[in-house]
């Protein structure tokens, strides 16, 4: 298969000597390699398509962890907008990516069978005699289309806007192909260091209310409000700034779907990311007489506690021993003693918050892997020592420094915790005593 000249990065000096590619290309063509070392750029250089990794700089070559395909804006090169491969990560760099005699794009490494990225069956090809070409587009949409050869262009075949990851761009949709029963909707990452998808789904309602619900594992866990005049009713700053932005919430015969786009592509650039834990961020970078103002909002289930805004924010459901007045706050230093592992590696942070407020006995808790996958627990019969030269563990503490006399009836332990000294209450939680799990 013939390479294909991009312009990238400087290649490792254990391959004799140095290459930097000389031209830019938007399109990657059928019987072509996409190396690890090279980038596709859209053709107004608004985005870029090449490998990475999240466990050291996104985009250095030669890395050995976990190495990704994704599509990242120009200008903030560490927060791809896009994974093509989340749940397959390449272990080293010796990945390419091609579009191959089937019309499909795919990843393969070191020798091993290609995987998939897209299918071939998105739409009936109308040239007898063609290829397929896939491009990356100025709004950060990777096509597949057929290419006659008279260099005219048929329908896309495949597009990376059908199949979204954390990220919302515009023009990308919410929503659902009322046809073909193919949804669109966001994934959180599993944690920053891995895009599997994770606790969280943000898509439309399957019953048919023009409104946006997020779902934890399943279940509900907020609804935006039905569309209504231009805006959502329980979520009204979702699209406040129409200076910079055009929503929209369609619905027809075929599909139903909410959107966006940017009124002034030059000077704005935009994305939704669907948090970790739960929470939509805006995100937007605007350009005015030569200075850029970065913007963040963010719109979720929680409230944030104004005395302790550094606490976790996540809702949970109030049990006999969580009353709702309690919090996880993030503090650096380590446990006297070791905690309950649970490594599970589907499990994300938010999974872990959840663990430890079902259970009476726990009081702090932390992921269990350097990835921020796998929980560990500890119950008050630990002690927290603060040092800021250590990582970080969330403690259990109470809103306004309120002293919760928690019920007498002993739970039903679970998730493997240590029994409590007094086995016939559950310890009374101090508000001032609390950082130290005494």
């Amino acid at each position: 298969m013939a390479g294909i000249s991009l312009l990238f990065l400087i290649m490792p000096c254990i391959f004799g000597s140095l290459y930097l590619s000389h031209a830019e290309t938007d399109t990657l063509k059928q019987g072509q390699q996409l190396h690890d070392w090279e980038q596709l750029i859209s053709a107004e250089g608004v985005f870029r398509l090449g490998f990475f990794s999240l466990d050291s700089n996104s985009v250095v070559f030669g890395s050995f962890a976990p190495r990704y395909i994704g599509i990242w804006f120009d200008r903030i090169p560490i927060y791809p907008v896009w994974v093509a491969n989340p749940k397959n990560p390449i272990p080293d760099s010796s990945g390419v990516l091609t579009v191959d005699s089937d019309d499909m794009l795919k990843i393969a490494y070191r020798g091993q069978p290609p995987m998939a990225i897209s299918s071939n069956n998105q739409a009936t090809k109308i040239f007898s005699n063609s290829n397929v070409t896939a491009t990356l587009l100025d709004s950060g949409n990777l096509v597949l289309r057929e290419v006659g050869v008279d260099g005219i262009t048929g329908p896309v075949l495949w597009q990376s806007f059908d199949y979204p990851s954390n990220m919302l761009l515009p023009e990308m949709k919410l929503g659902m192909n009322l046809k073909t029963g193919h949804e669109w909707y966001l994934s959180s990452w599993l944690s920053d260091k891995v895009p599997s998808p994770g606790a969280f789904k943000l898509g439309l309602d399957p019953d048919g209310s023009e409104q946006l619900i997020i779902w934890r594992r399943g279940e509900v866990y907020w609804k935006s409000g039905v569309w209504r005049n231009g805006s959502f009713q329980l979520a009204p700053m979702l699209t406040t700034r129409v200076d910079e932005y055009e929503f929209r919430f369609d619905t027809n015969e075929n599909e139903s779907y909410f959107s966006y786009s940017v009124k002034n592509r030059s000077a704005t650039v935009s994305r939704w990311e669907l948090e970790t834990l739960g929470q939509i961020t805006q995100f937007t970078l605007e350009r005015r007489n030569n200075s850029d103002t970065w913007i963040f909002e963010t719109t979720g289930k929680c409230e944030t506690d104004l005395h302790n805004q550094t606490a976790v924010c996540l809702s949970e459901k109030p049990s006999k021993c969580r009353n709702g007045s309690e919090l996880f706050e993030p503090k650096k230093g380590y446990m006297n003693s070791p905690g309950y592992n649970d490594n599970n590696a589907s499990l994300a942070l938010s999974d872990c918050h959840a663990k430890c407020w079902q259970n009476c006995f726990c009081v702090a808790y932390k992921s269990s892997s350097y990835n921020g996958t796998g929980c560990v627990f500890w119950t008050r019969e630990s002690e927290f020592i603060p040092d800021q030269a250590y990582e970080e563990f969330y403690l259990l503490t109470l809103q306004h420094s309120v002293v919760q006399e928690l019920p007498m009836d002993r739970p039903t332990m679970s998730n493997g915790f240590k029994d409590s000294k007094d086995s016939n209450q559950i310890p009374k939680i101090d508000s001032t005593r609390i950082d130290g799990l005494a």
